[in-house]
């Protein structure tokens, strides 16, 4: 009897064994919920990855990827093969675009409205590294630059080759935080990814897809949304229906705004110009 109890316990799993089979889990969960909504494009002479962010078949990737193509190849995770439309790319040299591809009911990652990377985050990303197809890496966030850098990036240890580029970084929840636009060629595990709060200020797409509040100020102006700091500039926050009062400083002179969501998703904090009539808050168009 005790011969077999020790033979039980020689099979039976270490605790390491167990937080390994955990990981492993864990990770397998994210890549099966998330690899279906990461495509494969093609334009010209490029190829890299791209991720649905809306089930109306919008595509997000890098500009780079799609380059100055009208039009670009998109192999979807079941194989079947699109051509996808360049509806939009981001200005101020934001390494961002939009393709899209008719398609009904297209799988979706959840976009994290309100991602706060830090360093030593646990982050992921899927996509076609080298031409290998849906390939998943992980690792952690290892730096982040200032928003006022010329191109607002942040660092990854995550292992990426060409291929990569326009591919989603994920947070442990599996959501998107990020999308990865290039890697340090001359150095190991040295690649850098665009926080989704830029593509949502610079892809007006793609803030018609979340559930947000865009609001504009001048740029380095310092934006309130219920009397709470949310950034400076352009920001987009998330919303819930309902009243929101926000307010900037602009020129030494307060302006304040009350805005109901969803009837208004975006408003303009500006000094009236003298002899104009101020427009008020865009509105949602009738039916959208």
């Amino acid at each position: 009897m005790v011969f077999s109890l020790l033979c039980q316990l020689a099979l039976a799993a270490t605790p390491g064994e167990v937080a390994v089979a955990d990981v492993e889990v864990f990770h397998q969960s994210i890549f099966e919920r998330v690899a279906p909504a990461v495509v494969f494009i093609k334009s010209n002479q490029r190829f890299g990855s791209g991720v649905f962010v809306s089930k109306s078949g919008l595509i997000l990737t890098n500009a780079h990827v799609v380059g100055q193509a009208d039009h670009v190849d998109v192999v979807l995770y079941d194989g079947k093969r699109l051509v996808g439309g360049v509806v939009e790319r981001a200005s101020d040299d934001i390494d961002l675009a939009l393709v899209e591809v008719a398609i009904a009911n297209a799988p979706t990652a959840e976009v994290n409205t309100e991602s706060k990377l830090q360093v030593g985050n646990w982050v992921a990303a899927i996509g076609h590294g080298q031409g290998a197809v849906w390939t998943f890496n992980v690792g952690m966030v290892s730096n982040i630059y200032s928003s006022a850098s010329e191109k607002p990036v942040f660092q990854t240890q995550i292992p990426l080759n060409p291929g990569n580029s326009g591919g989603p970084i994920l947070d442990r929840k599996g959501t998107v935080v990020g999308i990865v636009t290039a890697g340090n060629k001359e150095a190991n595990s040295i690649n850098f990814g665009i926080d989704i709060g830029v593509a949502l200020r610079s892809l007006q797409r793609l803030r018609s897809t979340c559930e947000c509040l865009t609001v504009t100020a001048p740029e380095g102006v310092p934006v309130f949304v219920q009397d709470k700091n949310v950034g400076t500039g352009r920001v987009v926050v998330p919303a819930k229906p309902g009243t929101y009062s926000v307010f900037a400083v602009v020129d030494g002179k307060m302006i304040r705004k009350s805005v109901v969501y969803p009837d208004v998703r975006a408003v303009e904090l500006k000094p009236e110009v003298p002899g104009t009539v101020d427009a008020g808050p865009a509105r949602r168009p009738l039916g959208k």
